[in-house]
C-alpha cells in the first residue's frame, strides 16, 4: 500500500508538470511564429536541447540560476515550469532578486499565516511600491514555490545598502565581510570593463561618465549578496535564484562570486533571451563573454514583450 501510494504520488508530480507547457501558449505576442522561438541552445553541446532535458540536467546541480527579462510574463512562467520540473526529485529554496534582504521578516510573517497563498504574497511584500512590473506576472513563480512546498527566500541587498556602496565603493564594507563575499578581489580588467560597457548601453549611453564606476561597484555588491544568500539558502537541497539576466551570467555574476563562495557546488546557469528583429541564427541572440565564453550554459529563446521604448523613456527620466 505505501509503494502504490508513493508511485501516485510521483505520477500524479509529473503529470502536473507535463501539463505546465508555456512554450506552446505564449502571452507575449512580438514575432511569437519565429522559427528560433521556443528553441534551447546548450552551450556546452552546442546545440538545440528539449525542456525536458534542459530541466533534467538542472535537477543536478547544487545552485540553478534562471534568468529573465524582468517584463516579460513567458520569462515567469518557463521559470515556474523549471522550478516545477526540478522539485519533482527535490525540495530546493527559491531565493528571489527582488524580494530585498530587508523584507525577511515581512516575508516570515506572510508565509507562516496557514492562509498565505501566491495571490497575496505580492501585496503582503508592497510589490506594487518597489518598481518591479505587476505582481500577477511573477505570480506564476509564487505558485510554484506554493504547490511543490518549497522554501522562499529573499536575495537582493536592500536599496540603502547598494545606494551605500555606490557612494562609498567596496572598500566601505567590512574587511571580513568584504573577503567572505569575494569582493576583496578585482574582476579581470577585460571582466570589468564588459561589465561597465554593459550598464553604459544598458542604460542607452546616457548616463555621465561619474555615473559608471559607482554603478559598476553597486552590481558587483549586488551579484555577491545574491550569491551569499544562495549558499546560505543550498544549504540542504540547494537553491534556485530567480534575477535577471545580467546576474546570471557566468563570466562575471553571481556564478563568478559562487566560485569563491561555494567552490566545489555545480553550478547552472539558464538566460531567457526575447527574439529581436534582426536575429538569423541562435548565435545572433547568445550571450558571450569578451573572450567569446558563453555567458550561460542554457539560452531559451522567447518572443519579446510588447513595451515603450526603453531609450526614449529612460531619456525623458533624465530631463526631468
Amino acid at each position: 500500500m505505501m509503494l502504490f501510494s508513493l508511485l501516485t504520488l510521483a505520477f500524479a508530480a509529473s503529470a502536473r508538470a507535463e501539463g505546465a507547457t508555456p512554450w506552446q501558449n505564449w502571452q507575449t505576442s512580438l514575432q511569437a511564429g519565429d522559427a528560433l522561438v521556443g528553441k534551447i541552445w546548450s552551450a556546452q553541446e552546442r546545440r538545440f536541447v528539449s525542456p525536458r532535458s534542459l530541466a533534467h540536467d538542472l535537477a543536478e546541480a547544487k545552485y540553478v540560476l534562471i534568468g529573465e527579462v524582468h517584463d516579460n510574463s513567458d520569462h515567469h512562467r518557463l521559470q515556474a515550469w523549471l522550478i516545477d520540473q526540478i522539485a519533482i526529485g527535490r525540495k530546493p529554496a527559491v531565493v528571489m532578486e527582488m524580494i530585498g534582504l530587508d523584507q525577511s521578516k515581512t516575508l516570515d510573517v506572510y508565509l507562516a499565516d496557514p492562509d498565505a497563498n501566491a495571490v497575496g504574497l505580492g501585496p503582503a511584500l508592497g510589490w506594487a511600491e518597489r518598481g518591479w512590473p505587476d505582481w500577477p506576472l511573477y505570480q506564476p513563480i509564487a505558485e510554484a514555490v506554493f504547490r511543490a512546498g518549497l522554501h522562499l527566500l529573499p536575495g537582493g541587498p536592500s536599496r540603502a545598502a547598494v545606494q551605500y556602496v555606490a557612494s562609498h565603493g567596496l572598500d566601505s564594507i567590512e574587511g571580513a565581510e568584504r573577503k567572505r563575499l569575494g569582493l576583496d578581489r578585482p574582476l579581470p580588467p577585460k571582466l570589468g570593463d564588459a561589465l561597465r560597457q554593459d550598464i553604459e548601453e544598458s542604460h542607452c549611453n546616457l548616463l555621465p561618465e561619474a555615473a559608471l564606476g559607482p554603478m559598476t561597484q553597486a552590481q558587483r555588491y549586488r551579484d555577491a549578496k545574491l550569491a551569499s544568500a544562495l549558499v546560505r539558502a543550498g544549504k540542504g537541497d540547494g537553491a534556485v535564484l530567480i534575477a535577471g539576466n545580467g546576474h546570471v551570467r557566468s563570466d562575471r555574476g553571481v556564478p563568478w562570486y559562487l566560485a569563491h563562495q561555494a567552490a566545489e557546488a555545480r553550478v547552472s546557469s539558464v538566460m531567457l533571451l526575447e527574439i529581436t528583429d534582426d536575429a538569423r541564427t541562435v548565435e545572433d541572440l547568445v550571450k558571450n563573454g569578451p573572450e567569446g565564453e558563453p555567458a550561460a550554459d542554457y539560452f531559451w529563446i522567447t518572443p519579446r514583450a510588447e513595451r515603450e521604448d526603453q531609450c526614449e523613456k529612460l531619456r525623458r527620466h533624465f530631463q526631468k
